[in-house]
């Protein structure tokens, strides 16, 4: 989503006996993107920039040639003026901080007749009494040149570090050195103009110290080290740690040469950020000159991370800011910190913002409405399901408003109900009071023709049990149609009353086939065949009866 696509960082370095350095570097993989340099001058003893104009035009080649896109954030690298730790009393304010600042650099001789633009940061190692405050400072006027030069160019100045600050930040980027908490160390950086001893406690400053030298391609070898030596060993001796890290920048001193001339009470370290250096400190990408990989600096390094690295670092340095007046409140966005990090307003950082507030309030409220029209269309279903039954009920009553009650007899009806079903609930009335014991019934049918089927366990029960039919409805045709006696050996069933009326002798007949159960059939149904008795009878071999029907209501 192009709204949220992350913003083009760029880093810009003045890197004495280096150049003008122009880098895009991916933090997570440590790979140099985009890589450019070109000569510029740098004058050592007025500590600035010899030639703004050629130091835009110059800018603006390398930003053409690498393809810098527009509106770019830029991070500028330049060489530290003044980098300095002080205690200051806790009881000052921000404010009385800086003019307290302002007063230790008014001797200062690049400052006499200068504006100073200063940034402080306060540092974690600060006691009760005092605070512990690293700040760096350089001419205001070339500040702000320099800052009006790139927003000229098109693109959006983000910071101005200096060159101890992001030395030490590629430094830890790169875990060249120990940077475990509570570790002390020494950072010594050679340049051509001056020596800076920086005692550290894990990656904090505790302590910074500069020297002044004269060296340079028109000494010998063995004149340029004393000198070095010469003017650090002093200091030297009254900063102990667990190890010292040599950084030579000047092409003039090899790191390595001096940390084995050195004299120390703790492993030395070094690392060459010159000629001398015989490997490349960050990976290239396809497509950038190989030859290149030994120039990058730590100081483009530093520049280029500054953004992403910010998290990482308890001690922030940025001279873009209100002490360059109109252009920085001007150009550069309100910003605030959040969790260790510059969050700057941008109007693309104030979009990002409103989208995802809009995405925690709206989207929510968007489910409720969709939630509650969904409601709102079940209780309207509702409703009208409702009035077409009212209106149903409206127009029945409206079509029946002239039916009287008086039309309408309740006994009349009952009357009417019994007459047509006289026999059926007698028959109802008889199976559920007139059943003599040992008798059971198995199947019943009620309707224009009535059909009762059973079991008992001795005739008298059954004829009992017809004797009350018939006194329950004399007129009626039913007949003793069927009666059986079961076995576990066979089955005979026999009429009741043959068709020339004789009447057999059932109970000798039940004694001498040793009869379990006797079965019977009431009804006014036409009578089955002797055939399908016979065929019953055959398809019933096991002396049970056929298949009966269940009792029917």
């Amino acid at each position: 989503m192009e709204l949220f696509k992350k913003s083009v960082v760029i880093g810009v370095s003045v890197t004495p006996e280096v150049g003008l350095e122009v880098a895009q570097i991916d933090f997570a993989s440590n790979t140099v993107l985009k890589y450019g340099v070109k000569p510029l001058e740098y004058d050592v003893n007025r500590r600035e920039i010899a030639d703004l104009d050629i130091f835009k035009e110059t800018l603006q080649d390398l930003f053409m040639e690498l393809d810098i896109p527009k509106n770019a954030e830029v991070v500028l690298n330049i060489p530290s003026v003044v980098f300095k730790i002080n205690d200051y009393p806790a009881a000052l304010d921000e404010a009385q901080t800086s003019n307290a600042i302002e007063e230790d650099l008014a001797e200062h001789y690049l400052f006499r007749n200068s504006e100073l633009g200063i940034s402080a940061t306060l540092l974690p190692n600060s006691s009760i009494q005092f605070n512990k405050v690293a700040y760096t400072a350089a001419q205001r006027t070339m500040l702000l040149e320099i800052a009006m030069i790139i927003k000229d160019l098109g693109y959006k100045l983000y910071a101005i570090d200096t060159s101890v600050n992001s030395v030490l930040n590629a430094l830890i980027y790169k875990e060249r050195v120990n940077v475990e908490p509570d570790t002390t160390w020494v950072l010594m950086i050679v340049e051509s103009f001056c020596c800076r001893l920086l005692l550290m406690s894990g990656q904090n400053y505790v302590d910074a110290f500069e020297e002044k030298i004269s060296i340079g391609e028109v000494l010998g070898d063995d004149e340029n080290y004393s000198t070095v030596i010469g003017a650090v060993t002093p200091l030297l001796k009254n900063l102990p740690s667990k190890y010292l890290c040599v950084i030579s920048k000047t092409n003039a001193i090899s790191a390595e040469t001096l940390a084995e001339k050195l004299s120390y009470s703790a492993p030395i370290i070094h690392q060459e950020a010159n000629s001398f250096s015989r490997e490349a400190f960050m990976e290239m990408a396809p497509g950038i000159d190989a030859s290149l990989a030994p120039l990058v600096s730590l100081d483009i390094i530093g520049a280029a991370i500054y953004k992403d690295f910010e998290p990482y670092t308890k001690a922030h340095f940025n001279l873009f800011n209100k002490y360059l007046g109109d252009i920085y409140t001007m150009e550069q966005p309100p910003e605030f910190m959040f969790a260790g990090r510059r969050i700057v307003l941008t109007p693309e950082n104030l979009i990002r913002f409103f989208v995802v507030i809009a995405i925690i309030i709206i989207v929510p409220v968007v489910i409720g409405f969709l939630f509650l029209q969904n409601s709102i269309k079940i209780q309207t279903e509702a409703k009208e399901k409702l009035e077409r039954e009212i209106a149903q009920i409206t127009k029945f009553l409206k079509d029946n408003e002239d039916i009287s009650s008086d039309l309408f007899d309740e006994g009349d009806e009952i009357r009417v109900g019994l007459g047509h079903n006289k026999n059926i609930y007698s028959y109802y009335t008889i199976v559920g009071t007139e059943i003599p014991k040992k008798l059971w019934l198995t199947h019943l049918k009620f309707n224009d023709k009535v059909t009762i089927e059973g079991q008992a366990d001795n005739l008298e029960s059954v004829y009992s049990f017809f004797r009350n039919i018939k006194d329950y409805s004399p007129e009626s045709d039913i007949k003793l149609q069927k009666l059986g006696l079961a076995t576990s050996s066979q089955s005979t069933i026999i009429d009741a009353v043959s068709e020339n009326g004789q009447e057999f002798d059932t109970d000798s007949v039940l004694t001498s086939l040793n009869a379990d159960f006797y079965e019977f059939r009431i009804s006014n149904a036409p009578e089955v065949s002797k055939e399908d008795l016979k065929k019953d009878k055959g398809k019933n071999s096991s002396n049970a009866l056929p298949e009966l029907e269940p009792i029917e209501n």
